[in-house]
């Protein structure tokens, strides 16, 4: 059996949209055929990705990496500056062997000009499978180009990191909820999934859940770019645990005083570095980057007669942490499909922490 991919293709130069829709019909007619009626387009999602030209091939490079969360039909389009027409690429992936039932993907490239934007949902909107979700990703701005898909889109994906300060991806992300009442999958928020498990496993039942209401201090680690990320890990624990500010200060659900601190790490990838969460009793629980994993620190103040304290610390290895970026898109393009994960209050605290702080 091959295990080749077989691509079938059609592009054309100065098109409209109703030609593309076409052309994307044949293709599907033409595969179906040769497979002997095995080839039929997967549906499971859309992808609307807007992207400037120049950087069109990085995106490209991302979306490969996910592998089997390839969305059913993408449809990257690609903005230049000095294009007046637009012009179309499609191609129809899937396995060669006649005797599989092929479950065919769909990658639509769109050269489109900045003027074409205004009216983006007209153009993309025969391109786009109507009973499926539609996920959209404007990874290098083009915030009017969101405006314009109007009701084609159920979900945004961004990253909170791309903004110039936390304080403006935090905005736009809740306007996005807000004001457009649509839902929101941030790669910010997803990088830091994994360290929200871990800390949730560790405190979950027995003696430790009472430390969560005995919080003194919070340090988050993270790479240099993705303060957003630490913010939003400081919002989650802040909205599972009633923290609220009160005059530049961070308090408990008891009105004790919380100190909260960022510490930028350089060279480790995109998202955090580490955390350390300790309590009012002495003890901690830090993790940290480790090769295969989480590196985790339990540290642990005994108290005996008189004044005497005996400190105790452990430390063992979480494995299976680490997803890396093609992980993370992945995930995001999945989290299309399920209830918001906790992200709504966790970026409103997060926006009141930061403004707070």
């Amino acid at each position: 059996m091959s295990t080749a991919i077989e691509h079938t293709v059609w592009q054309q130069d100065d098109v409209d949209p109703a030609a593309v829709e076409g052309a994307m019909r044949a293709l599907e007619r033409e595969r179906f055929q040769r497979a002997g009626g095995g080839a039929l387009p997967a549906r499971a999602l859309n992808l609307v990705a807007i992207v400037d030209a120049a950087y069109a091939g990085e995106i490209s490079r991302r979306l490969e990496s996910i592998g089997r969360n390839t969305p059913s039909r993408t449809v990257l389009v690609r903005v230049s500056p000095r294009r007046a027409t637009l012009s179309a690429r499609v191609t129809l992936t899937g396995d060669p062997d006649p005797g599989s039932r092929q479950a065919l993907s769909e990658l639509v490239e769109l050269d489109v000009a900045e003027r074409h934007l205004l009216w983006l949902e007209s153009i993309v909107d025969p391109m786009v499978m109507t009973d499926v979700p539609t996920i959209v990703w404007a990874p290098h701005g083009h915030t009017d180009a969101l405006e314009s898909i109007g009701e084609l889109a159920q979900t945004v994906m961004l990253d909170t990191a791309d903004a110039a300060e936390v304080a403006g991806g935090f905005e736009d992300a809740w306007d996005l909820l807000e004001r457009r009442r649509i839902a929101v999958v941030d790669l910010s928020w997803l990088r830091a999934t994994p360290w929200r498990q871990r800390l949730a496993a560790h405190y979950a039942g027995g003696s430790r859940a009472g430390e969560l209401h005995e919080i003194v201090a919070v340090e988050v680690r993270h790479e240099r770019r993705s303060a957003a990320a630490a913010w939003l890990m400081l919002g989650w624990l802040g909205d599972r645990l009633g923290w609220r500010c009160e005059g530049g200060t961070v308090r408990d659900a008891a009105g004790l005083p919380i100190t909260l601190r960022l510490t930028p790490v350089d060279d480790t990838p995109p998202g955090l570095a580490g955390t350390t969460v300790s309590s009012r009793s002495g003890s901690s629980f830090a993790l940290d980057r480790n090769p295969g994993g989480l590196r985790a620190r339990r540290m642990d103040v005994v108290r005996g007669t008189g004044d005497a304290t005996t400190t105790t610390e452990r430390h063992w290895t979480v494995m299976g942490a680490s997803r890396g970026e093609a992980g993370v898109l992945g995930t995001a393009l999945r989290r299309t499909l399920v209830p918001d994960d906790g992200y709504h209050g966790a970026l409103a605290t997060a926006r009141r922490l930061h403004s707070c702080i």
